[in-house]
C-alpha cells in the first residue's frame, strides 16, 4: 500500500505544482509504464485516451490483463473486440455491461472472465492475504479532476474503489478533466500518488456536436434521441450520447428504459406504487441502478414521504432534487446524519450532478467503507431496493444471470446492501421485478432457478418481493407459505403451473 505517500503528500504545500508538470505527458507516454504480463486495473474506467494508447501497443505487449469493471463501447471497447485477446486478458469485476457481454471477446464468447467478489472484501486478499493473491496491481488507469489549491484531485462522481485501487498499485496514471465534480468524504487522491497525467477535458455538448451526431443516426433512433440527447449527454458524457447514435433502434429503445429516459411500462408504474407502501417517514434507502429501481424516484415512490436519507452505493436520477424539494433531509439517519452518503453518485442526472458538485450535504467513500455490512447495519429503518432476474418458490435470488449461466449484469453492490438492510433495526430489502420476461413468454417467479443460474440472494435473507401484482412477504415464513406468497404476485397466466409445481416440491 502508499499509505505513506498521502502522509508525505500533507506536507508538500505549493511544492505540488511543479511536481504535477513533471509528471504531465502524453497519453502514448504514460502507458508505458505497462509492462507485459502485467495486471491493469480500470475501474469503471472512462479515460478513452489512455484506452486508446493502450491498445495501441497491442503488437508489443503480451499477457496483458485489463481488469475492469462495466466496460463500455464508448471508453474500454478497442480491448474486446475480435483478435485482441491474443494480447489483452479481459476479467470483470462487479458488473458486465451489454457490451461487454456481446463483444467478439466478451462473456458471451467466454474470452472474458467474471471475477466474483463483493465490494466490501475485495481489498482483503491484497491486505491480509499476499502470500495467497493471484495477482499484483500494477497500474491503475482513471479520470480525475484538476487539482484543487492544496494539490489533491477529485474522482468526481464516479469514486466506487478507484481510490483504494491506488493506494494498492505500482502506478497510476490519469486524465485530468475539467469537468469532473468535487465531493465530499474520501473523494480525493493527491498529485504526489499518481505517477503520470494526461490533461483530457471532455467536451461538453454543444447544438453543432448534436447535429453532428444525430446526423449518423437512423432517422428512428434520431427521433428518440433528439429530444433527450441532452439529458443522456449532462448524465453519462458526450461520448456516451455520440455512441448511442450509433444503435439501432431496439437498442436505443432499451437503455431508455434502463436509463429512466422516455416513458415507463405500465408493470413498472404499478411497481411504483406498491414500493411506496412499503416506504415509510424517516427512512434510510438505498436504491440499486436498474430496472425496474431506476424509476422509483421519477415515478414519485418518495413524494410524499418526509425526512427521508440516503444511504447507497450508486446514485440514481433525481437523488439531489429530493434533497432540494425537502423530502430528503438526513434528520432521522443514525449513520452520517445529515448527509447523502455514496460511493458513486454515477447514475445522477445531469441537473443533480450540478447541485452535488462542492456541496457539503453529499458525501463519497471508498465502496469497502460504503458497503461494508456493518455500517450498512448501522443506519436504523434502512430500506435497500434493488433488481431481480428470477426468484424460485423458496426465496433464491438471482439477479446476474439468464438461461442458466450466462452472464446478464452482476451482483454489484446488492448483497452487501440487501443483507445490511435485514440486519438493521427496522429494516426491510426489496426485490423489485416485473412478473414476466420476454414480452410475456416466461415467468420470472420460477419453481426453481435454472441449472448454473447464479444465487445472488439466499433465501435466508429473503425479504419482500415485489412485481406488478403485488408484494410478497417472505421473511419468517416456510417454503409452502413463501410460494403462496410469490404465487400470488407471479403473472396469472403462470399461477397454475406454479401451483402444480409448488404441490409437487412442498407436499407429500
Amino acid at each position: 500500500m502508499k499509505e505513506e505517500r498521502l502522509v508525505e503528500a500533507r506536507c508538500i504545500g505549493k511544492n505540488w505544482r511543479e511536481e504535477y508538470q513533471r509528471k504531465l505527458v502524453s497519453a502514448e507516454e504514460a502507458v508505458k509504464v505497462v509492462k507485459s504480463g502485467d495486471r491493469v486495473v480500470a475501474p469503471w474506467c472512462k479515460a478513452p485516451l489512455l484506452g486508446e494508447a493502450l491498445a495501441a501497443r497491442k503488437g508489443e505487449l503480451h499477457n496483458v490483463e485489463i481488469h475492469s469493471s462495466n466496460p463500455q463501447q464508448a471508453h474500454m471497447g478497442a480491448f474486446f473486440q475480435e483478435g485482441m485477446d491474443e494480447t489483452f486478458y479481459n476479467s470483470i469485476f462487479i458488473f458486465i455491461s451489454d457490451f461487454a457481454r456481446m463483444a467478439p471477446a466478451g462473456t458471451d464468447a467466454k474470452r472474458t472472465q467474471f471475477c466474483p467478489g463483493t465490494f466490501s472484501l475485495m481489498m482483503k486478499p491484497f491486505d491480509e492475504r499476499p502470500d495467497q493473491c493471484p495477482y499484483t496491481i500494477d497500474v491503475v488507469m482513471a479520470v480525475v479532476s484538476p487539482p484543487d489549491k492544496d494539490g489533491f484531485c477529485s474522482f468526481g462522481a464516479d469514486l466506487w474503489n478507484k481510490r483504494s485501487f491506488c493506494k494498492r498499485a505500482r502506478n497510476v496514471i490519469v486524465e485530468v478533466d475539467e469537468n469532473q465534480i468535487r465531493t465530499g468524504g474520501t473523494n480525493f487522491i493527491h498529485v504526489s500518488e499518481i505517477d503520470y497525467f494526461v490533461e483530457n477535458t471532455t467536451p461538453r455538448l454543444t447544438e453543432e456536436l448534436k447535429e453532428e451526431f444525430l446526423s449518423e443516426a437512423t432517422p428512428e433512433v434520431r427521433e428518440l434521441l433528439e429530444p433527450i440527447i441532452f439529458q443522456i449527454a449532462g448524465t453519462w458524457g458526450v461520448t456516451t450520447a455520440q455512441y448511442f447514435t450509433t444503435l439501432d433502434e431496439a437498442a436505443v429503445r432499451g437503455w431508455m428504459s434502463s436509463l429512466a429516459f422516455g416513458e415507463p411500462s405500465p408493470e413498472i408504474k404499478n411497481i411504483a406504487q406498491y414500493v411506496s407502501q412499503l416506504i415509510k417517514d424517516g427512512d434510510t434507502f438505498q436504491i440499486g441502478f436498474g430496472m425496474p429501481s431506476v424509476w422509483m424516484i421519477p415515478l414519485g415512490v418518495f413524494d410524499d414521504k418526509h425526512d427521508l436519507g440516503i444511504y447507497s452505493e450508486m446514485g440514481g436520477p433525481g437523488f439531489a432534487t429530493l434533497v432540494e424539494r425537502g423530502i430528503v433531509t438526513g434528520k432521522y439517519k443514525t449513520f452520517h446524519p445529515g448527509k447523502v452518503t455514496c460511493c458513486t453518485f454515477n447514475g445522477c442526472s445531469g441537473e443533480d450532478l450540478e447541485i452535488i458538485n462542492n456541496n457539503p450535504i453529499f458525501e463519497c467513500y471508498d465502496a469497502e467503507y460504503i458497503l461494508d455490512i456493518r455500517n450498512i447495519s448501522q443506519n436504523d429503518n434502512f430500506v435497500a431496493i434493488n433488481n431481480a432476474i428470477s426468484v424460485d418458490l423458496t426465496g433464491q435470488i438471482n439477479a446476474e444471470t439468464g438461461f442458466g449461466a450466462r452472464m446478464i449484469g452482476g451482483h454489484g453492490g446488492q448483497p452487501e446492501m440487501h443483507i445490511g438492510s435485514v440486519m438493521s433495526k427496522g429494516g426491510r430489502a426489496l426485490t423489485l421485478l416485473p412478473s414476466t420476461a420476454l414480452n410475456g413468454a416466461v415467468s420470472r417467479i420460477v419453481p426453481h432457478l435454472d441449472e448454473g443460474a447464479v444465487v445472488t440472494i439466499p433465501r435466508y435473507f429473503a425479504d419482500y418481493v415485489v412485481t406488478e401484482y403485488g408484494i410478497a412477504s417472505l421473511m419468517g415464513k416456510d417454503c409452502r407459505q413463501r410460494a403462496e406468497e410469490l404465487i400470488a404476485v407471479a403473472h396469472p397466466d403462470f399461477r397454475a403451473e406454479l401451483k402444480q409445481a409448488a404441490n409437487k416440491l412442498f407436499y407429500p
